[in-house]
């Protein structure tokens, strides 16, 4: 490995200084982008190297990728066997780090507590150029790169994408899938890696951004310390030369396999971001739109007429030319040449009529206020920035707005026209040789009702007159059976050798000291104002000035718990038709408003167990009108019955997407195998599901409306750049004459264990990866007084796929899969599943099971070691700290804590509740919420 050279400690220079963000430069090339930011006590560090799959050749595809996990495998200075590996450290102070890899670039970054800036720089400036880059960790990653791959082979989108990019470039390295072809994943030597880290690895390839709370001169400082002593590479970075050709004609594919809805995909060759043509494409992107985005061209022209489940457009910004985008997933009752003329219509109507002066000032409006959103949290920033330096340079984002306001009707035509041409596009086709819906029988169940199948014809589509009622797409389905499995055999999965090998003792921790806190600033309990309106309705307000926006948050007591008597998932139904009309302003009147504020998903209800909500952020000019909006849909919306189908069939089309999903169909085996049909946490089988959503009336709809939206049972919280008297008194005017009754009390009935381990599998075709989901129920609740002690203990035995001993042993060593982690799904009020969650190759299923067995069992003898204790109560402390980052995040935590009978001044001890747990008190509570003997398992995917 070549050593670093030409160490220097020269003055840091300026370049440039635009909009509050600087830019030095190093002796030894690095570049830095700074902007403070003290808002909250955290920073963003990100380092971006100018290396990504565009600098890969034949034979060594994915290399950048791989890379990027091997850099977090340790150097001589920082290591998992020293105990101060970069995931060891970073864990206990609560950080939130990843990396990230894609044509042009690869990032490596880390969000934490503003205290540790330093101990990010120290590990980004070692990993730089130091990498120990080990045949064992190479060998150990391989196989978890590769099961990365064969998630990503389980989606069509993903298929539709990896063929679409290889067939539209031939000759330029975007051909390359970022993840590399499976061969080379398998096949590259660590010598190939080494040598690829040689090249790109070092200062002058890569630049450094940090934001948020941090002194400018101080942080200079400490970025001098440990990255200027870092050489210059001693040859010149390799450049891209080669040029993709003009295309000379259609170029068209299809893929032919197991599925689930037939989908179209097309792309059209378009110039490099730094080309003045970028920005009239980005204003078609806003106005071709996609699924949420509901005044959008494609919305009205795919998803509102029936044709389409869903649709997106996608302009690829990056730097060389790329690729412009549309697809869409197709309802039952339509064809894909339907489906194909639909897009290509919209397309055309681009260089043939200028576009409305509403639809470009829409556009226009909605970019320049993403912008003031991004800018709100300075983590977002951030990402914005790095993503712009690997497309061009950090200052093409800063001035990206002043551009896009230039864009005319008359330069969207001429741009139109230039691209958006038949010898300049790529289409590829996903066809489903088979519709299944894949549903589990349990022994003993009375009906056979289990698995579904529709055959297709190979290379067939739907076909119909995009006309079909669910009842159509339900009819004639057969139901093959799958029946509960015994436990493989998992004994001779794991030689006695490896076993002691990957359950060793992990080396001892060097632990991260954290700054003692001084106190006497105020509190949240001082900080937020709580108002509850005559009506019932709680107002939590905070002030967050600096930020030009709002965060808001709303709970209400409506979620499917209050439904679980009626057929059909009401309660959701109720939630997706709140923001497709009112009495004031009807669907389109809506979208072209949310739309224009930013935030086309504004008004997008979510709905679990127990509550109906939302959480999203404004400008701070729009908040009034937000407010108008808010009030209408809540109160007076239309659930229209044209509306209610049209929801029917895009309903449909998700949930035979869900029965093709190996994590989405294990999940709901386990369910059904865990819960009776009565119980909150039950889930129905598809088939089942699809039935009782054709019999749905309005009026069934219009009564749950009026029984669930109450103001006695809703909590709004407002935090940001506002007033808070204006804000108040603006929430009051509105919703002060809303009426009704709370809607009652949550009381979970207590689930008792399964008496045995159960298996149950379900095999779904042509999945390279499957999920295991082991699970049982639990009686841990929120407000229980050992629930801190309890999330301290699964966060030791599985929270991260990395550290936690879960993946440290399952992942880390073994190499088995991408991800495994442990989790509690629901703990708001009790009788949620405990479960073990993990994807790997269908191959190594036994030795899956055997490891989770033996790490859960040496972890219920041992119990959590001080040292997880010290790392996992750290890291909860910090990540709570990142959390509270933002405007947004802050109020749905404190509509959160309110919803569940907590209040505000649980915020306040959060931190200290953690830091008192105790040994005794994470094993007493692990003995007492986990039962892995009396596990249900689930296995989806193709196994046999």
């Amino acid at each position: 490995m070549v050593n670093t050279v030409n160490s220097s400690n020269s003055p840091i220079e300026r370049v440039s200084d635009v909009k509050h963000v600087t830019e030095y430069r190093m002796a030894n090339g690095l570049k830095v982008v700074l902007a403070e930011n003290h808002i909250a006590p955290v920073i963003t560090l990100l380092v971006l190297y100018k290396v990504g799959s565009r600098n890969e050749g034949v034979g060594y595809t994915g290399a950048t990728h791989f890379l990027e996990h091997m850099l977090f495998k340790g150097t001589k200075k920082h290591n998992i066997e020293k105990g101060n590996g970069i995931d060891n450290l970073l864990t206990q102070i609560g950080a939130y780090w990843n990396a990230t890899t894609w044509f042009d670039r690869t990032s490596y970054f880390e969000v934490v507590p503003s205290e540790f800036l330093e101990l990010c720089i120290k590990l980004e400036s070692d990993r730089m150029r130091n990498l120990l880059l080990r045949q064992s960790d190479r060998d150990s990653e391989m196989s978890v790169v590769r099961n990365e791959l064969e998630r990503g082979e389980n989606y069509p989108e993903e298929a539709l994408e990896k063929e679409l990019y290889a067939i539209a470039f031939r000759e330029h390295p975007y051909h390359h899938p970022t993840i590399g072809w499976r061969s080379d994943v398998e096949g590259v030597p660590l010598d190939r890696l080494k040598r690829f880290y040689d090249t790109f690895y070092w200062p002058n390839n890569a630049t450094v951004i940090l934001l948020g709370d941090f002194e400018k001169e101080a942080a200079l400082s400490l970025l001098d310390k440990h990255f200027g002593k870092l050489g210059s590479s001693p040859e010149p970075i390799p450049q891209v030369y080669t040029v993709e050709p003009p295309q000379e004609g259609e170029r068209r594919f299809e893929i032919c396999r197991a599925g689930d809805l037939p989908r179209v995909w097309m792309g059209f060759h378009v110039p490099e971001a730094a080309h003045e043509d970028d920005y009239a494409l980005a204003a078609m992107r806003h106005i071709l739109g996609s699924t949420y985005e509901r005044s959008s061209r494609l919305y009205r022209a795919l998803i509102d007429t029936g044709l389409a489940a869903d649709a997106f457009s996608r302009h690829d910004e990056l730097r060389d030319p790329g690729l412009f985008i549309v697809g869409a997933s197709l309802n039952p009752g339509s064809t894909l040449k339907q489906v194909e003329d639909a897009i290509l219509a919209e397309l055309d109507r681009f260089a043939s009529e200028p576009v409305s002066q509403e639809e470009l000032s829409r556009a226009k409006s909605a970019n320049l206020k993403g912008t003031i959103l991004a800018m709100a949290d300075p983590s977002s920033l951030a990402f914005l920035l790095g993503e712009a330096e690997s497309k061009a340079d950090w200052q093409w984002l800063m001035n990206y707005d002043d551009e896009f306001e230039k864009v005319t009707a008359d330069d969207i035509m001429s741009v139109a026209s230039r691209y958006f041409r038949k010898n300049n596009r790529t289409v590829g086709y996903f066809k489903p040789l088979q519709q299944l819906l894949h549903e589990v029988r349990h022994p003993g169940s009375e009906s056979n009702e289990i698995d579904e199948i529709e055959e297709f014809e190979e290379g067939g589509e739907f076909s119909g007159n995009g006309d079909h009622s669910v009842a159509d797409m339900v009819a004639g389905l057969e139901d093959p059976v799958v029946s509960e499995a015994d436990f493989p055999d998992t004994s001779k999965a794991v030689s006695k050798d490896e076993l002691v090998t990957l359950l060793a003792d992990a080396p001892k921790t060097v632990r991260v000291r954290f700054s003692k806190t001084t106190g006497g600033g105020a509190t949240f309990a001082e900080r937020v104002r709580k108002e509850v309106l005559p009506n019932g309705m709680t107002v939590l307000l905070m002030s967050n000035p600096g930020t030009q926006s709002v965060g808001l948050a709303l709970n209400i007591k409506a979620g499917r718990y209050f439904t679980r008597d009626l057929p059909g998932s009401q309660a959701e139904l109720v939630g997706d038709l709140l923001c497709r009309g009112s009495s004031r302003y009807s669907k389109m009147d809506l979208a072209e408003a949310l739309e224009g504020m930013g935030i086309p998903s504004g008004l997008e209800f979510s709905v679990d167990n127990y509550r109906m909500g939302l959480a999203t952020h404004v400008v701070s000019d729009d908040f009034n009108l937000y407010l108008d909006l808010l009030n209408d849909v809540l109160r007076n919306p239309l659930l229209a019955a044209d509306e209610l189908e049209k929801i029917k069939i895009e309903w449909t089309s998700k949930l035979i997407e869900s029965a093709n999903n190996t994590r989405t169909v294990a999940w709901n085996g386990l369910k059904r195998a865990l819960y009776p049909d009565d119980h909150p946490f039950a889930e129905k089988p598809f088939t089942e599901q699809l039935e009782e959503l054709q019999a749905i009336a309005r009026e069934d709809l219009l009564g749950v409306h009026r029984r669930l939206l109450s103001p006695r049972s809703t909590i709004l919280s407002i935090v940001g750049d506002i007033d808070l008297d204006m804000a108040f008194n603006e929430i009051a005017a509105r919703f002060g004459d809303w009426q009704g009754e709370d809607t009652g009390e949550i009381l979970i009935p207590t689930m008792p264990l399964p008496e045995r381990r159960r298996y149950l599998e379900i095999n779904i075709p042509d999945k390279s990866s499957v999920d295991i989901i082991m699970s049982h129920p639990t009686t841990l609740r929120r407000s229980n007084k050992d629930f801190y002690a309890a999330r301290i203990a699964n966060a030791a035995i599985g929270q991260d796929t990395i550290t936690s001993r879960l993946g440290n042993v399952v992942r880390d060593r073994a190499g088995l899969t991408y991800g495994i982690y442990s989790v509690f799904s629901d703990s708001a009020f009790g009788g949620a599943p405990w479960s073990v969650v993990l994807t790997v190759n269908p191959s190594n299923i036994e030795k899956a099971l055997r490891l989770v067995d033996e790490v859960l069992d040496q972890f219920m003898q041992r119990g959590i070691t001080r040292e997880e204790l010290q790392r996992e109560t750290g890291r909860a402390v910090g990540s709570f700290k990142v959390g509270l980052s933002s405007s947004i995040g802050i109020a749905r935590v404190l509509a959160e804590l309110e919803f569940i009978g907590l209040g505000v001044k649980e915020l306040d001890v959060v931190s200290k509740r953690y830091l008192s747990v105790t040994k005794n008190d994470a094993d007493a509570a692990m003995r007492k919420y986990f039962h892995p003997n009396n596990f249900t398992s689930v296995v989806a995917g193709t196994l046999r």
